[in-house]
């Protein structure tokens, strides 16, 4: 069983990273997907002590991705990526692979703003955002990452970044 969540939580970060590389969205069944997987083998490894803390992580993990999807600095299904991440982490593991995920993706995207000469444009963006999320006011600006090349796609950082946090961690369910 262990075997089966060392090799299936980095094959679902990469179909998602391939799928928002590809098209510019994570679908709704892929990201149910991978959070079913990893209640279910939570519950299968550990019991419902284990269940339970990987529903915690899920939630938990879904309200913070929420949370960046309403201030615009990720798409829907980044979003629920993140929480079915949480059903894998669970709650007490969530802010290293938050860490790791926000990081690879934060890195991703100036890689790509820098390589489609956007970088300015990505950091003005991303400087008003984070403004207007301090001062409590609406935001003006475009969502973050969105450039005149297109969006850039998070889910490949994010994925990126949940792989080498799953792999640091020995592939343990919570």
């Amino acid at each position: 069983m262990e075997a089966l969540s060392c090799v299936a939580l980095p094959v679902f970060a990469l179909v998602a990273g391939y799928l928002d590389y590809r098209s510019r969205r994570i679908p709704n069944w892929l990201t149910v997907s991978g959070a079913l997987a990893g209640l279910c083998l939570s519950a299968l490894v550990g019991g419902t002590p284990h269940f339970i803390a990987s529903l915690q992580g899920f939630g938990a993990a879904l309200g913070v991705g929420l949370i960046l999807f309403f201030l615009r600095t990720l798409g829907a299904g980044d979003a629920k990526f993140m929480a079915a991440i949480g059903a894998w982490a669970g709650l007490a593991r969530l802010p290293m692979a938050f860490f790791f995920m926000l990081g690879f993706g934060a890195a991703s995207a100036l890689a790509w703003s820098w390589r489609r000469k956007m970088l300015r444009a990505t950091l003005a963006s991303t400087a008003t955002m984070v403004g207007g999320a301090m001062h409590g006011t609406k935001l003006g600006s475009p969502w973050v990452g969105q450039t005149e090349s297109g969006r850039f796609p998070y889910g490949v950082g994010l994925g990126l970044g949940a792989i080498v946090w799953w792999l640091s961690t020995g592939c343990r369910l919570p």
